[in-house]
């Protein structure tokens, strides 16, 4: 996008990026944030402007600070107007120039961002300027500051909202702050994301280095042997595990920075643990009321709306006929769909599958999955994560796959180029190969 509403050819942008940064133990333009150089993340939101790019690299007159970059570009330059970039501001938004470049139509001067009450990075300024910058080296006033003062430039406090994009990065410290701003960012944007999660008891290693990022519309599978890891990946992820090390976000919230028990009523959970715990007595349509708040064995009875919306849930998973069915009758297909009938209670944005086919007979399976396809493929229904170690009940819906092997991951990435016979094999320690079988696949397993 051009942001310029001058004559294109009316300006040049400076990026001033020499001097080494004795914090950083080496050159400001050298330092990356997500694997690019800063130089080259500020070239980029330079190049949106329209206008040429010269790269101050090196000062003509040595220690004069940030003027003697602005000295070396009036002298390599010919245009009227100037805008003045810092290589140590990667996060630069381009908005700012725009705002910047409205702010020059109330200045025939310059306009100056303030910031806490100080001027900074970036600034506009006309060549009229450099009649100032002189009075600025020769009284040995060799700052911003004074050089904003002397050319009476216009001043702009920069909106809240902005000053995060215009921070300096100084440090190691302030390069970590980046990379944190960065990932919950990405956070935000993710259904689920995690980041060098790490758990160890007792000095031995359960899940080392798990890297995972869930997106809005992707489907998930979880593939790995038993004491794989995928149980205590799943504690992490519902809270019920302190990772040891690494970050892990879901919904958009940081663990140890959330609460996660009401994250909890967020994110459905089907498992083996939760089926073990329910009260034999109670029927079907209460079990799926108790949704609601995320809680085993109410005291009382569900209000009248929340049994109304368990109803409505009934028919979503196809159990109307169950309604007053205790759960000591039900056979295991149809508590599992009731178990997710209650997860879906919560109007959970994420639902976890924990092995839920799991004691089914092969036609209930069948039935079973069938009705997690259409769920999957309803777009108001949750993003699905299927937990299993059978690649025979992993439906078309499913996107993405994840591979554990010993605690960490063996393949990451879409169904179709992560699934294959060398990975699977690679996962389970064994010789398989994937045969398909229609939209589905079979394990054919060598021993």
């Amino acid at each position: 996008m051009n942001l310029n509403p001058l004559n294109p050819t009316s300006g040049t942008v400076c990026i001033l990026a020499g001097g080494q940064s004795r914090r950083m133990g080496r050159s400001k333009p050298s330092v990356e944030l997500r694997g690019r150089p800063f130089i080259e993340w500020v070239k980029r939101a330079a190049q949106s402007i329209g206008w040429p790019v010269l790269v101050i690299d090196h000062d003509q007159i040595k220690g004069l600070g940030p003027l003697g970059g602005i000295d070396t570009a009036l002298k390599k330059t010919t245009t009227d107007l100037l805008l003045f970039l810092s290589c140590d501001m990667p996060l630069v938004d381009t908005g700012v120039f725009q705002l910047l470049i409205r702010q020059l139509r109330a200045t025939d001067k310059g306009v100056f961002p303030v910031i806490d009450g100080y001027v900074g990075f970036p600034f506009l300024l006309r060549r009229s300027a450099w009649t100032h910058l002189t009075d600025c080296l020769n009284t040995d006033t060799r700052s911003l500051q004074a050089l904003a003062a002397k050319s009476v430039a216009r001043r702009w406090k920069v909106p809240t909202i902005l000053v995060p994009s215009l921070r300096n990065i100084n440090t190691p410290q302030d390069l970590l702050a980046a990379e944190a701003w960065f990932d919950q960012q990405d956070a935000m944007r993710s259904v689920m994301m995690i980041k060098g999660l790490s758990i160890r008891r007792d000095s031995i290693p359960i899940l080392s280095e798990i890297h995972w990022t869930v997106k809005k519309g992707e489907q998930w599978v979880v593939l790995g042997a038993n004491g794989s890891g995928k149980t205590s990946l799943l504690s992490a992820i519902t809270g019920y595990m302190t990772p040891t090390e690494g970050h892990l976000w879901a919904l958009g919230k940081k663990y140890g920075r959330s609460d996660w028990r009401q994250l909890r009523k967020r994110i459905g959970l089907v498992s083996s643990s939760i089926r073990q715990m329910m009260a034999e007595t109670e029927p079907a349509l209460h079990t799926i009321a108790s949704g609601r708040d995320a809680i085993i064995d109410t005291w009382g009875s569900p209000s009248k709306s929340d049994l109304t919306a368990a109803r409505k849930i009934l028919r979503l998973v196809e159990c109307e006929y169950l309604s007053d069915r205790p759960w000591a009758v039900l056979s295991q297909g149809e508590r599992q769909r009731i178990l997710i009938g209650r997860a879906l209670m919560a109007r959970p944005e994420l639902l976890i599958l924990d092995e839920p086919c799991a004691g089914l007979d092969p036609v209930a399976r069948e039935r079973f999955l069938e009705f997690i396809e259409r769920l999957g493929n309803d777009p108001s229904g949750p993003t699905l994560v299927l937990v299993t170690h059978h690649v025979e009940e992993i439906t078309p819906v499913f996107t993405h796959v994840i591979m554990i092997r010993e605690g960490k991951v063996l393949a990451r990435g879409p169904r179709k180029q992560t699934l294959n016979s060398k990975n699977l094999s690679e996962t389970f320690q064994a010789n398989i190969k994937l045969r398909s079988n229609g939209e589905r696949l079979n394990a054919i397993i060598t021993l």
